[in-house]
This record gives C-alpha cells, structure tokens and sequence, in this order.
C-alpha cells in the first residue's frame, strides 16, 4: 500500500467530513399550534408537523365534519377517554386534533 501525502490528506478529510455529519444531527421541534377550531358546536385546538397551518385547518375541519381524510393521510380515532380527537399522518407530515 502506497502512503503518498495525497492519499493520507484525502482520508484525513474524508474522516473529518464524517465527523462534522454525524454531529449534526437534527433538533426535535414541537409541532405548530395552529390555534382553536369549533366543528358542530366543539372545540378542538389543531396542531401540525411539516405542514401548514392553512393547510391543515381546512382537512381538519373536513374531517371532524365528514369522516374523509385528506389523500394520502392515514388517519386514526381516538376513543371519548383522551384529550386526542384523531391524528393523521403520511410519512413525516403529521396533523391531529385535541379537544378543549
């Protein structure tokens, strides 16, 4: 095996940009409060990740109204004995729905 001084300093980089990618890994976010929303008379408080907040007030509103989830969402009930409504997600976008 040949050490010239070009090989060992594009190793030395490579390790050292292998070192700077892992170190950066990403922070954990809360999801966007998207504030309060009154369908037949309840109240929930929408919240979202990945999405925005437009966005997920008109398929949350649709869906406590009608049942039909947005395409592509893969959606789930929560039962009267939790504060979550249901929440919908399609790989990293996440919405849901609490009760007030």
């Amino acid at each position: 095996m040949l050490r010239s001084p070009a090989r060992l300093v594009g190793l030395a980089l490579a390790c050292a940009g292998l070192m700077l990618t892992g170190a950066q890994a990403g922070a954990i976010v809360p999801p966007s409060d998207c504030g309060k929303l009154t369908v037949e008379g309840k109240r929930y408080s929408v919240k979202a990740d990945q999405l925005r907040c437009s966005t997920v007030r008109s398929y949350a509103r649709r869906y406590l109204a009608t049942g039909r989830r947005p395409r592509g969402f893969r959606c789930k009930n929560y039962p009267s004995t939790t504060k979550l409504k249901f929440r919908c997600d399609k790989r990293v976008q996440v919405f849901f729905a609490i009760r007030r």
